[in-house]
């Protein structure tokens, strides 16, 4: 947690909110099934690959999330941490072996 909540707030919180309440730009982070599902792996892609809806005639140029290929595996870990516990989240610890 400790590790995870500098990360969070450097890097999310201005999409995803201080309390990861979400945003017109970034889903909310608190409550959301791919945050809290049991295997982390999905979560885990997203932040290291960024992630971008689709396109649509309303929507040509939808907001996404850019790629954080610049975290170690134990700061994903510890971000991924943070977030699961966060927020009303309640979702078991990630390991950087939890990943691979």
């Amino acid at each position: 947690m400790e590790t995870g909540k500098p990360i969070y707030q450097a890097r999310c919180s201005d999409c995803h909110g201080d309390a990861g309440e979400g945003s017109v730009a970034a889903p909310a982070l608190a409550g959301n099934r791919t945050v809290t599902a049991s295997n982390p792996t999905n979560l885990a892609k997203i932040i290291r690959q960024g992630g971008f809806p689709p396109s649509t005639h309303d929507n040509p140029r939808p907001f996404g999330m850019p790629p954080f290929q610049n975290l170690t595996d134990r700061e994903v870990a510890a971000l991924i941490t943070y977030i699961r516990a966060s927020w009303g989240n309640e979702a078991a610890p990630v390991s950087a072996a939890n990943l691979r």
